[in-house]
């Protein structure tokens, strides 16, 4: 329910947020107010800004990244990933080689050299880094997905009643590797927001008041001495329960649609 609700957050959160994005306090500026301020629930930050409104921002702009990996990292892997499983050959040698290569490479370190040499980086260019580095992880488990069912006796079956190729891939492997691509894409979802938490934190990435991230907060919140606890504790919360629940999420769909393999 905190994925969902994550994901609903962000969607909202223009009309959540009690303040246009980045509206300064000018009496509060250098002076953060503690939550339950009145007019400010959860107080402000050093710059004088609504917390709450830059928390509810912060949140979009993740779910923003997430589903643009997580979408367009999905559809690509799950393309080579099932030819390559299905074909095997010089499509499954030249997967495996690929998939070899990028993983020895951290994806931070990608990340890093993307938004350095193009900065300050939308949510688009951030979402096009990670898809364009992340679908491998995507494309392994399918491939090893549909390996695997490419020799059950149904799919046997099935070639023996004279199913094409396409009707093959999508009426019979596909929908039994559905769970193995939902897990695939939730750990997609997490990994892309804490690579973006990672880099934002270290002052890459949106510039703008307006498109603050969970890392550009946690940041923030430590500029020198006198700490607000407020203002690194939320985020950091907001960041690592939502990771955890992910991760929970993953399992527990991959359990309800996989049911004989949750049960071996």
């Amino acid at each position: 329910m905190f994925v969902v609700a994550f994901f609903v957050v962000g969607a909202l959160a223009g009309v959540l947020a009690p303040y246009p994005a980045g509206q300064t306090f000018l009496e509060f500026i250098t002076r953060p107010q503690p939550p339950l301020t009145h007019g400010h629930l959860l107080g402000t930050d050093y710059l004088g800004r609504d917390f709450l409104t830059q928390l509810l921002y912060a949140i979009r702009q993740s779910a923003e990244l997430a589903l643009v990996c997580m979408l367009g990292a999905t559809a690509i892997g799950v393309a080579v990933g099932t030819l390559a499983g299905y074909y095997g050959g010089v499509l499954d040698a030249a997967l495996c080689w690929l998939t070899s290569i990028v993983v020895t490479v951290p994806a931070i370190a990608v990340v890093l050299l993307v938004v350095v040499y193009s900065w300050p980086v939308s949510p688009g260019g951030f979402g096009l880094a990670l898809m364009l580095y992340l679908w491998t992880a995507v494309a392994r488990a399918v491939r090893a997905s549909i390996a695997s069912l490419r020799v059950r006796e149904f799919v046997e079956a099935a070639q023996a009643a004279g199913a094409s190729d396409a009707r093959m891939l999508v009426r019979h492997l596909l929908p039994n590797a559905v769970g193995t691509v939902i897990v695939a894409a939730t750990g997609l979802a997490g990994q892309s927001i804490t690579i973006v938490a990672t880099v934002t934190f270290f002052g890459y990435g949106t510039v703008q008041a307006e498109k603050p991230t969970l890392g550009s907060m946690i940041a923030s919140a430590v500029p020198g001495p006198g700490v607000q606890w407020w203002l690194g504790d939320l985020p950091i919360a907001i960041l690592v329960l939502l990771l955890v629940c992910v991760n929970f999420a993953g399992d527990t769909l991959d359990d309800a649609l996989n049911p004989r393999r949750s049960h071996r």
